[in-house]
């Protein structure tokens, strides 16, 4: 594992020796969450299945692509063609446990004022995700309204387009940025562990989980056909519940599980890849998840080993000090805006095809992947860094030069 040098570690994050016991021992006793290898050293192996994990939802939407104009070979290799959307669960077990950790370390800090320290990580929490979303669905309307199709105002889904909250529809509406669907679920997350952080600031998230499972309970129970149920019991927030899970167990036995990490997180993966050839029924699809419908079938095949996935790998946490895996590690700080960026991208990728599409529609899968990646990258590099730099003081050397944590 890298260490970061004092000098590279933002004031919000230093953790010391002596914060590290005593944050170790404000946990105890409580089943809280302590961040004990966060503050001082980065796990890497997080960062890498971050990389995985846009990079899949990236490679699925280059398939679609491909998909209106031809018949690319693979998207008929049994059930791979839309595999890539479990990168979307990936991500929602990897936020659950690093946001947790990050509220867990808050608590921890300001024990005298917990409603600041609410405050503080709600306004931190939305600073890291709107700005960067709000300006990629600006692209979004200006590529519609310059490109090949109209934007129908009368029928946008203002709620979950400019303020990722839940529409009046019969289900969830999608935002302009497709997959801004994901940050709604990310956004309510980040508002029930808000409030416990408030509330009870000892117990944030042993609270907010048995809040979410108990939240999932009764949607078993009374069924979810509104808007605002879909999204409260939707049994996809167990997948965030999963990463408190890892959390806390990391808490506790992150020194003892390093070989059994390796067997897990393998575990996970084979249980995820033969879904490709097993199959995951509708669970792909969005649009039935923000129905309320497949919802457990997904966390189920998805969700599941996508929890092992994680946890194996943050216990095992490789070193990861290659060129290559230096380089996935640097994909997956550029996670959030190649993933907010397949949706524009992908656009053009569709409207230029008569470039993209000479060459054959499965090495276009790969062309389209590509340039979507290198968009991400692009706009990570000047838009979302700079983003950072002006909300946080957020200013990080690129991993080739050396390794430091970032938030979620």
């Amino acid at each position: 594992m890298l260490i970061r040098k004092p000098s590279d570690i933002p004031s919000s994050e230093i953790t010391s020796k002596s914060d590290y016991m005593n944050r170790r021992q404000f946990m105890a006793g409580a089943a809280a969450v302590g961040a004990s290898a966060l503050g001082a050293e980065r796990l890497l192996s997080v960062q890498a299945l971050r990389a995985v994990a846009a990079l899949l939802v990236v490679w699925a939407h280059s398939i679609d692509a491909a998909e209106y104009f031809a018949t690319p070979r693979q998207s008929h290799f049994f059930y791979w063609g839309n595999f890539g959307a479990s990168g979307m669960d990936i991500f929602f077990v990897i936020s659950g446990f690093i946001v947790s950790l990050v509220a867990a370390r808050a608590a921890t800090q300001r024990r005298s004022q917990p409603r600041h320290t609410a405050r503080h990580f709600l306004r931190r929490r939305i600073t890291r995700i709107f700005p960067l979303y709000w300006i990629l669905t600006l692209a979004v309307i200006l590529e519609g309204e310059l490109g090949r199709y109209k934007i129908h105002w009368h029928s946008v889904p203002w709620l979950p387009t400019i303020l990722l909250l839940p529409s009046f529809h019969p289900f969830i509406a999608q935002p302009l940025l497709w997959l801004g669907w994901s940050l709604v679920f990310e956004l309510y997350f980040y508002l029930v562990l808000t409030a416990f952080l408030a509330w009870t600031p000892r117990l944030v998230i042993r609270n907010t989980a048995v809040f979410l499972c108990v939240m999932v309970a009764v949607g078993a129970l009374v069924g979810i056909h509104r808007p605002l149920l879909i999204l409260w019991m939707n049994p996809m927030i167990l997948e965030f519940v999963f990463g408190c899970m890892v959390g806390m167990l990391f808490a506790r036995r992150a020194d003892s599980m390093t070989k059994a990490g390796r067997w897990i997180a393998a575990i996970g993966a084979l249980l995820l890849a033969a879904t490709i050839f097993i199959g995951y029924g509708q669970a792909s699809e969005a649009k039935y998840i923000l129905a309320g419908q497949d919802c457990w079938l997904r966390v189920t095949v998805w969700g599941v080993p996508s929890a092992l996935l994680v946890g194996g790998a943050i216990f095992w946490n490789p070193a990861l000090r290659s060129l290559p895996a230096r380089l996935l590690v640097f994909l997956g700080d550029a996670s959030y805006s190649i993933y907010l960026c397949t949706i524009p991208a992908r656009s053009v990728v569709e409207h230029y095809w008569r470039i993209f599409g000479r060459f054959g529609a499965d090495t276009d899968v790969f062309l389209g992947a590509m340039f979507c990646t290198l968009v991400g990258v692009l706009c990570y590099l000047f838009v979302e860094r700079p983003l950072m730099r002006f909300f946080h003081n957020w200013n990080k050397p690129l991993p080739f030069r050396t390794a430091q944590m970032t938030e979620s």
